[in-house]
């Protein structure tokens, strides 16, 4: 939204007592007929019902300013400024890779259908996730493992859980022993549908796409527009040598996959022209434990405050909620539970022991999380 004091001096909207008080005087300085100005008087409700409808009319024309920018439009206007800008909001996708399928017995030949069934265990809210494999694949006689193909159930980064997570089938397979995902287990990254915050500065940026020159904006804003990327950054000063560029990409994780980098590559090929030695990379995950300490006011239940305050650590340190991934702030923590904790006291944040700040290659994501609550004393 445009800053008040800017919108006050294009059209200034007073409240209806202001505006009242403004109108009667203003009809006594001209001698109007009517002395009568009390609360209840029939001319009284007349003039309030116009004075409103002069507001109401004011208040739409500020929305209307407001919405011809995109900077400043509010965010049920950003899709429909968007296509302004030649965008639209990057949809979800799914996350796909492969689990792998041991067996004790295997004598006879195995068949998974399209669709079978694969989960992760229930967490702490009885909550799991599923994936089911792509296409129908056979496991030959005499095959004691094999890697199946499977896409996340539902589009969101939440599916890209961690090596072991996939470990039930919920359709039995023949000489069945174990299932689980492995190290390196995903083709695709799942991701969620672009905020609105990151389309509304996707257009912003967009207009460094007309620039004749290949500039780092220019790049950047084509990078971005691949679905499945969060962030991405340009170094143009030469980071192998003389004549290098790097496209550091982030997808929904931290890091980006093979098929994303490539993606990637694809788009901005057409920029490359005599600009030298090109190397679209993936940012480097690093992972940051954090333990907290959180005291509330006395006499309160510390019950269900745990799970509130993971929930909170968690949202906060989600790649898609954060601007800056090469950086984590431990104000960023007490803000969170600050703004998201009732009875909130204060908090003991155990580690990390200070800001972190890395370089743009790095994204930091989210490792372990410790918290305990108890009252203050």
């Amino acid at each position: 939204m445009i800053e008040q004091e800017v919108m006050d001096q294009i059209i200034q909207v007073p409240t209806e007592d202001e505006a009242m008080e403004e109108q009667i005087q203003e009809l006594r300085d001209r001698g109007f007929i009517v002395t009568n100005f009390s609360k209840g008087g029939i001319f009284y409700t007349l003039l309030r019902i116009a004075i409103h409808i002069g507001i109401q009319i004011k208040e739409t024309a500020v929305d209307l300013i407001n919405s011809a920018f995109m900077a400043h439009c509010p965010d049920e206007y950003v899709e429909i400024r968007a296509a302004d800008f030649s965008k639209t909001r990057k949809e979800g996708t799914k996350t796909e890779g492969y689990v792998t399928v041991y067996r004790s017995d295997a004598t006879r030949a195995a068949k998974i259908a399209k669709g079978h069934p694969f989960r992760t265990d229930a967490d702490a809210y009885g909550n799991y996730l599923r994936y089911y494999a792509k296409e129908e694949q056979t496991i030959p006689e005499g095959t004691a493992t094999q890697k199946i193909l499977v896409q996340a159930e539902e589009a969101g980064e939440v599916y890209n859980v961690a090596a072991g997570r996939i470990n039930n089938t919920m359709v039995h397979i023949e000489g069945y022993s174990r299932v689980t995902n492995e190290e390196g287990w995903m083709t695709e990254e799942g991701s969620s549908q672009e905020s609105l915050d990151s389309l509304r500065s996707r257009c912003l940026n967009s207009r460094a796409e007309n620039a004749v020159r290949n500039i780092d904006a220019k790049i950047k804003s084509v990078a971005e527009n691949v679905p499945g990327v969060r962030v991405a950054y340009v170094d143009s000063q030469h980071p192998r040598g003389q004549g290098t560029w790097d496209v550091i990409v982030t997808g929904a994780s931290g890091e980006a996959s093979k098929q994303l980098l490539q993606q990637v590559a694809d788009a901005i090929s057409p920029m490359l022209g005599s600009y030298g030695d090109m190397l679209v990379k993936s940012s480097v995950p690093q992972k940051v434990d954090i333990s907290v300490d959180i005291f509330i006011e006395k006499g309160v239940s510390t019950s269900g405050y745990q799970e509130q305050a993971e929930a909170l650590i968690r949202d906060m340190m989600a790649v898609a909620n954060r601007a800056e991934l090469n950086t984590l702030y431990l104000d960023a923590i007490r803000a969170a539970l600050s703004n998201g904790l009732d009875r909130y006291r204060k908090c003991r944040i155990n580690s990390p022991e200070d800001d972190i700040e890395e370089g743009t290659d790095v994204a930091i994501v989210l490792g372990d999380l410790t918290v305990t609550v108890q009252n203050i004393t």
